[in-house]
């Protein structure tokens, strides 16, 4: 799915709909995403979208909101629910924001992993309800539901409630 949301902000920042977007980068460590901008095309190099993206976008928006231009910003279910109450509090401007809804399934919590006995953790990797996480002693497979963040197992809604346009998990782009 990061292919397409990198092919979608490239796109978007070249014909003059967004100014910049707002997504992730890496941390220090596979398992710690900071939130980012990205200014150009070229600086989505380093753009990342994995399963522990769980930072809330939304409340970035309120800053960049003050300056000029849209902003691109990829949220998921629960940010969604969030950004719609920034817009209730009028702390986000709506015309100033082009979104780009995510589905999710939940999102990786790295203390669980240690809790399952990964400790030393250089990669993880999902692949529908599995986890493959390699440390610097060894691999270890484990079920995703033993690793899913607590606010992600307590999730009431699956379903964004803001968007211009949705990514599903297999990487389609509808409108």
């Amino acid at each position: 799915m990061q292919e397409v949301m990198i092919k979608r902000a490239s796109e978007l920042l070249a014909d003059g709909t967004v100014v910049r977007v707002l997504g992730w980068k890496n941390g220090e460590f596979a398992y710690d995403p900071t939130p980012a901008v990205f200014n150009s095309a070229d600086e989505l190099s380093a753009f990342v979208y994995n399963d522990f993206c769980a930072s809330n976008l939304s409340k970035y928006l309120i800053d960049l909101c003050k300056k000029d231009g849209k902003t691109l910003v990829f949220l998921k279910p629960c940010d969604s629910y969030s950004f719609n109450q920034l817009l209730t509090e009028h702390r986000v401007d709506r015309e100033k924001v082009y979104i780009i809804g995510l589905e999710c399934t939940g999102k990786l919590d790295e203390a669980k992993l240690r809790d399952n006995g990964c400790e030393g953790i250089l990669s993880v990797k999902t692949e529908g309800e599995t986890v493959t996480v390699e440390t610097r002693y060894g691999e270890k497979t484990l079920a995703k539901a033993d690793c899913i963040g607590e606010r992600c197992t307590v999730c009431k809604s699956r379903k964004v409630v803001a968007y211009d346009e949705m990514i599903g998990e297999n990487g389609e782009v509808n409108s």
